[in-house]
C-alpha cells in the first residue's frame, strides 16, 4: 500500500508572546537555540524578527530525520541527534521551542542528560500565546529510574532486546553489536510491530530490557518496565555514561 505523508502547517500568525520576550530579556539571554515542531517551523520569520529587535542571536541546526533546519522531533532526545556543533552548543544560553504540547520540547531536556550542565528550555505556544519553562525537574524521576536501569544492565546476565518492524525504527542489525560488546551476557530478541508491555511480563527470566524502537520508549515508559529498560545507544556505552560527570550521574 502506498502512503503519502503531508505536512499540516499552522495558517495563523506565529510570534513570541509578551511573556516570552519579557522573560528572555529578564534572564539577559543573548543567544538562543531555536527549534519548532513541523506545524510551525516554516513560519518563524516574525519570531526571528522579534529576537533580532531585542538583540538576541539565533542558532539552530538540522536535526537527524527532520526535513528542514530548525525542525524538532520528539525522538531527537540525544544531543548528537540535534547536529548542533560544540561551539554553537556552548554559545547557547537557552533553548527556545515554538509549538504546542510538551512531547517535543521534552526531547530537548532528555538531550542534555549527559551534559555537565542543563540549559533551560523556554517554550512559546503560538496557539494560546503563553510561555512555559522546562528543565531537569520535569524528568528527574524518570532519569533516576533510567540511571538505576543502566547500573542493573551492567550486572545483568540475561538481556531482552526489543525490536520493532516499523519502517524507520527497525534496528535489529545494530542491536547485534551488543553481543560483541558484552560477550558475557545472554541476549534474547523480541520482535513485534509495537511494544506490548503487558506481554513482556511473561518473560520473567529477563533481568533488564534494551529498547531499540523509538528512544522515547526507553524514557517515557520507564514505569511500564518492572525489570528496567535502557536504549540501545546507552547500552553500548553504559560504563562510559555512568563514569561521566553529567546531569544524569549527579541526580
Amino acid at each position: 500500500m502506498e502512503v503519502l505523508f503531508l505536512d499540516a502547517p499552522f495558517s495563523g500568525t506565529v510570534e513570541l508572546s509578551k511573556d516570552t520576550l519579557a522573560y528572555l530579556k529578564k534572564k539577559k539571554y543573548k543567544t538562543v537555540a531555536l527549534y519548532a515542531s513541523v506545524q510551525f517551523v516554516n513560519n518563524l520569520d516574525q519570531v526571528r524578527k522579534q529576537l533580532a529587535e531585542n538583540n538576541i542571536n539565533v542558532i539552530t541546526s538540522h536535526a537527524d530525520r527532520t526535513q528542514v533546519k530548525g525542525q524538532l522531533l520528539g525522538c531527537d532526545n540525544y544531543h548528537n541527534s540535534l547536529n548542533l556543533s560544540k561551539d554553537d552548543s556552548n554559545a547557547v544560553d537557552c533553548y527556545l521551542y515554538v509549538g504546542d504540547g510538551k512531547f517535543h520540547p521534552l526531547a530537548l531536556v532528555y538531550a542534555q542528560k549527559d551534559m555537565q550542565e542543563m540549559k533551560e528550555i523556554v517554550c512559546n505556544d503560538p496557539l494560546i500565546k503563553k510561555m512555559s519553562l522546562m528543565g531537569v525537574q520535569d524528568i528527574k524521576k524518570i532519569l533516576l529510574k533510567y540511571r538505576s536501569s543502566l547500573m542493573r544492565f551492567l550486572t545483568a546476565k540475561t538481556i531482552g532486546v526489543i525490536v520493532t518492524i516499523k519502517p524507520g525504527q527497525e534496528q535489529f542489525r545494530p542491536s547485534l553489536m551488543l553481543e560483541k560488546r558484552y560477550a558475557n551476557k545472554k541476549f534474547y530478541y523480541f520482535i513485534d510491530n509495537v511494544v506490548s508491555f503487558d506481554q513482556l511480563e511473561n518473560f520473567n527470566f529477563i533481568d533488564v530490557w534494551v529498547n531499540t524502537t523509538c528512544p522515547r520508549v526507553g524514557f517515557d515508559d520507564q514505569e511500564k518496565f518492572t525489570k528496567g529498560v535502557i536504549n540501545l545507544n546507552d547500552a553500548l556505552m553504559a560504563e562510559d555514561i555512568l563514569g561521566r560527570d553529567s546531569v544524569l550521574t549527579r541526580l
